[in-house]
């Protein structure tokens, strides 16, 4: 957790979610500390958690990555589940969190919502001291056919009535391909019908599977394919690609 401005949001989530480790980013520079700095890690170290602080520039987005990269990989190569709480330092150390998360893949980041925010006439900062260019890292998107199945599925799955069974096989999404002209139905020139089911499989299932995006599941001989929960919030994101 960065160490920034917050204590509930530290404290409270800790507690609350039966934290064995926490492990503060605490920074070093002029800005002068809060006191209820003290109050968090007295309220820490009264608790059955296990503190540590770790020096790290939260205004520093390369720094915030670099370490907290490395705090994931050496937690998870000890066998320890890794969650990163994005809401308790700066907005860099939020992106850098969220991005450490996804180059590693080893942890899990979070957010957590205040039950009050300060309320008053007074802006939290006062003044600009600097302003920081922030880089931008690239990030695949899923292919198009991938998400125009994803699509296909998640309104299939909302459109049903009550007590008519989700029934999407195979067999659909290689007619919906061949309807809508994907890649992997429109560029199929073999003779045999099972050529569909292989290159439906190989360009665009199985990379689903491997991310969690779909469940398939199997009823009698037929293997029915659903959206999972992420590849749901995968479409609603990215279906601009879609749209396109």
């Amino acid at each position: 957790m960065p160490f920034g401005f917050e204590r509930d949001r530290i404290v409270e989530t800790a507690l609350r979610s039966n934290a064995d480790k926490v492990v503060l980013l605490d920074w070093l520079d002029d800005i002068e500390r809060p006191p209820y700095h003290e109050d968090v890690r007295t309220a820490l170290a009264d608790s059955p958690v296990v503190t540590t602080e770790i020096e790290c520039n939260i205004f520093d987005l390369y720094e915030t990555i670099s370490v907290i990269a490395d705090l994931i990989v050496s937690e998870r190569e000890a066998g320890n589940d890794v969650y990163v709480n994005l809401a308790t330092g700066s907005k860099i150390t939020a992106i850098g969190g969220m991005i450490a998360c996804m180059v590693t893949g080893g942890a899990e980041p979070y957010y957590v919502r205040a039950e009050e925010y300060s309320a008053g006439d007074e802006p939290v900062g006062h003044g600009v001291e600097t302003k920081m260019e922030l880089p931008q890292y690239p990030i695949a998107k899923p292919s198009p056919q991938r998400i125009a199945v994803l699509g296909y599925l998640v309104r299939e799955e909302d459109g049903l009535r009550e007590g008519i069974s989700y029934s999407v096989s195979k067999k659909d999404l290689i007619e919906f391909g061949e309807q809508e002209n994907l890649p992997f139905a429109a560029h199929y020139e073999g003779d045999s019908y099972n050529g569909y089911y292989r290159r439906l499989e190989t360009h665009v299932l199985d990379p689903l599977l491997e991310k969690g995006y779909i469940e398939i599941e199997e009823r009698g001989r037929q293997k029915i394919v659903r959206p999972a929960e992420l590849g749901r919030q995968s479409y609603v994101a990215f279906q601009y690609v879609d749209d396109e």
